[in-house]
């Protein structure tokens, strides 16, 4: 056995050294880095979204229609290319902003005002950053979804993820972690009071996971989300209680919380356990609230919201 996997790992080698041979041969070479691959497939998409950016930046002399489908699209794109940063983090923030381009006669939309949008967009983006008391804080990763159309107008929602503080050490759940289970109240002990609760104990190691992807990346497209689910959608398998005082999740049961979730995160709704993940995307971002400190009926809840995409890895968008 033992050279039997000596070979076999032999070959193994032998077959990556000639496929990063090949990679090498169709890619392009970053002029600021050697060591830099694109493939053609990232070369061609860097492109369209650099021309798209440039007529943003032109001034517009001249007039371009777009459907509203692939405006949206270009939005998204840009957005998450140019303003997000691909790191971890401690603390995520979620924030909504909605957007509409007028749609004409023809069904099209004006790159003039897609252009507007997407100056709005960022401007959003820098009043959100600024509200937040933090010198590290960074965009994560924006998902932009049609709403309702109306007026003639062409409705979008942008759900956008902020991440505050990058993550040095990811940290197992240990003993000690016996909290309440929302409004930042603490440790059920009164050990340390503030600053976290079981909810977003949960929250940083959800976007925290020992996962690598399986290739380098900078950005994301192709943004989805899942609905806002709860205990109603997973009885038993996402936090529900009724109770008369805030209640604590001791960490044995914040355990079986983490690792549920992950079955929600990583399953799609086929497997068992069913969960949100959507086929071909990658796992990028999940949000989780709880209700008010004095709930009514006796509830008190989690809820779940997940962002997934497509890694990508091409050059800076001039």
């Amino acid at each position: 056995m033992k050279k039997n996997n000596y070979f076999t790992l032999v070959i193994l080698v032998l077959i990556l050294s000639v496929f990063s041979s090949c990679q090498k041969e169709r890619g392009f070479v970053n002029k600021d880095n050697t060591d830099e691959i694109y493939t053609p497939e990232a070369m061609a998409l860097w492109s369209k979204l650099n021309n798209f950016n440039q007529k943003i930046k032109s001034g517009l002399k001249s007039e371009e229609l777009l459907s509203p489908d692939s405006a949206m699209w270009y939005l998204e794109a840009l957005f998450n290319v140019q303003q997000a940063t691909d790191t971890t983090f401690d603390d995520v923030f979620t924030y909504r902003r909605s957007y509409s381009l007028a749609v004409n006669e023809s069904g099209a939309v004006s790159m003039s005002s897609v252009a507007t949008v997407y100056n709005q967009m960022v401007a959003d983006l820098q009043t959100e950053l600024a509200n937040i008391d933090s010198d590290h804080k960074f965009l994560i990763i924006a998902d932009l979804q049609e709403s309702t159309m109306k007026s003639g107008d062409f409705d979008m929602e942008l759900i956008a993820g902020i991440g505050i503080n990058p993550l040095i050490i990811y940290e197992p759940i240990t003993t000690e972690d016996n909290w309440f289970y929302g409004n930042m109240i603490g440790r059920c002990d009164s050990s340390y009071f503030g600053q976290s609760d079981a909810g977003q104990e949960l929250k940083r190691r959800f976007n925290n996971p020992k996962m690598e992807l399986p290739f380098p990346h900078n950005s994301w497209i192709n943004v989805d989300n899942s609905d806002i689910i709860s205990q109603e959608n997973y009885p038993g398998r996402i936090f529900y209680k009724e109770a008369d005082t805030n209640p604590c999740i001791t960490y044995d049961s914040l355990r079986y919380f983490l690792k549920e979730g992950y079955y929600i995160i990583y399953n799609n709704k086929h497997d068992t356990p069913p969960g949100e993940f959507i086929d071909s995307l990658y796992f990028r971002l999940l949000d989780l609230w709880t209700n008010n400190p004095d709930p009514q009926n006796g509830e008190y809840w989690h809820k779940y919201q997940i962002i997934y995409g497509t890694p990508i890895h091409i050059p800076p968008i001039d």
